[in-house]
């Protein structure tokens, strides 16, 4: 199934991001943890603004391979602005494919086109809790081989399958695109590549989804660790450029707490 064929479809339901009032640090990691994405209210006007809003909650990284903001080598360009071919759009997590994946990803609309460009999410919390309970036992300690595509220096990592969420403390099917999805293994060794294709359907037939129509200014934030998003890139009209930040998150796990004032190593599991 190619989901980017359905883009743009009058039956695909959808709901808008919860809306943030307040800046307050605490709250707005718990509440992205719990909603998967919100829109900033209020929000920062400037590019140096929306750093600072994101240095606020951790930690910030940037992408190998991503052209970055002139003036800002923290934020990168996202936009279909002098490009021969329409980009793709393929539901994914940001930077999965290194051993600490940004936990959080934000986006500031700096120019949006006439009509189209939106950014869907999907809820990967929703998606896990959709499995029958025979393949949740079966995929039990599952890992996952995130691998960087399109860029010279290859990057891999094996990550949980189901994640473990430290700010909400839920567990969510933490997968990216199926191009960088590589392998699937049990957790006693035995490969089951073949279910990547059918979790990540699910992950996009089984769950609600979540919309957002650009105007200029808007700032969203994620939580990588239980969404996938792609922009709709089906029918734009005009020129779509944003920026975009990410926030270093914890090395994986799939359950137990998570120290955040360390680096995010594991401190237990269940």
């Amino acid at each position: 199934m190619n989901y980017s064929e359905n883009f743009g479809c009058s039956d695909m339901k959808t709901t808008k991001p919860y809306k943030l009032y307040h800046w307050d640090r605490v709250d707005v990691l718990k509440e992205v943890a719990q909603y998967g994405v919100v829109q900033i209210m209020s929000p920062p006007k400037t590019p140096d603004a929306f750093l600072n809003f994101l240095a606020s909650l951790g930690s910030l990284m940037f992408t190998e391979g991503e052209i970055p903001v002139t003036g800002h080598p923290l934020l990168n360009v996202v936009t279909n602005a002098n490009r021969k071919t329409k980009p793709k759009s393929t539901f994914h997590s940001d930077t999965s494919y290194i051993s600490r994946p940004p936990s959080n990803s934000a986006l500031i609309a700096i120019e949006v086109p006439k009509a189209g460009g939106a950014t869907l999410f999907s809820d990967q919390y929703a998606a896990l809790d959709s499995l029958d309970d025979d393949l949740r036992t079966l995929l039990q300690g599952a890992e996952v081989l995130h691998t960087a595509t399109g860029v010279q220096k290859v990057q891999s990592e094996w990550h949980p399958l189901v994640r473990y969420n430290p700010q909400s403390g839920r567990k969510a099917l933490f997968l990216t695109s199926i191009a960088r999805c590589k392998r699937l293994r049990l957790a006693d060794g035995t490969d089951r590549t073949d279910l990547l294709q059918d979790l990540y359907d699910v992950s996009l037939t089984n769950t609600p989804h979540i919309k957002h129509d650009w105007s200029l200014g808007d700032v969203l934030l994620w939580d990588n660790r239980c969404t996938m998003h792609a922009a709709d890139h089906s029918d734009v009209h005009g020129t779509r450029t944003l920026f975009r930040g990410l926030i270093r998150g914890e090395k994986p796990i799939c359950g137990g707490a998570v120290d955040l004032r360390d680096g995010g190593v594991a401190t237990s599991h269940i």
